[in-house]
């Protein structure tokens, strides 16, 4: 049996900030749309409405342009904002959770608590 934290991880449930922080751990360097769905284990319609939120706070850009505006291909990549909000969202684990929280390689949070020791 594992810890609270653990079986949080585990559970398969995700809140929008975790799944918004994966897809900037994601975007640190520049990253296709595909790689992002695979890493974040998203749906296309659910990243889609995730990229348009994040492109409306300007947490995430897009480095070349696609010929349809509706569609989210190309390479994607976090802003400055978008890597402020990921240390802070980190910050916020390590007081939530301590510093093992940070040790635990499960789901999508993989990419993200990667950042999170490196910050």
């Amino acid at each position: 049996m594992g810890n609270r934290v653990e079986d949080l991880l585990c559970s398969g449930r995700r809140d929008r900030v975790e799944i918004i922080a994966a897809i900037i751990a994601m975007t640190r360097e520049p990253s296709k749309i595909t790689r992002i769905m695979y890493q974040v284990h998203l749906s296309y319609p659910a990243l889609k409405e995730y990229m348009k939120i994040m492109i409306r706070f300007r947490l995430i850009e897009r480095h070349n342009e696609a010929e349809d505006a509706e569609k989210i291909s190309g390479v994607w990549q976090a802003t400055e904002k978008g890597l402020d909000f990921l240390k802070i969202y980190c910050e916020l684990l390590r007081l939530m959770y301590g510093e093992d929280y940070l040790n635990i390689d499960h789901n999508l949070a993989v990419a993200c608590l990667q950042f999170c020791k490196e910050v």
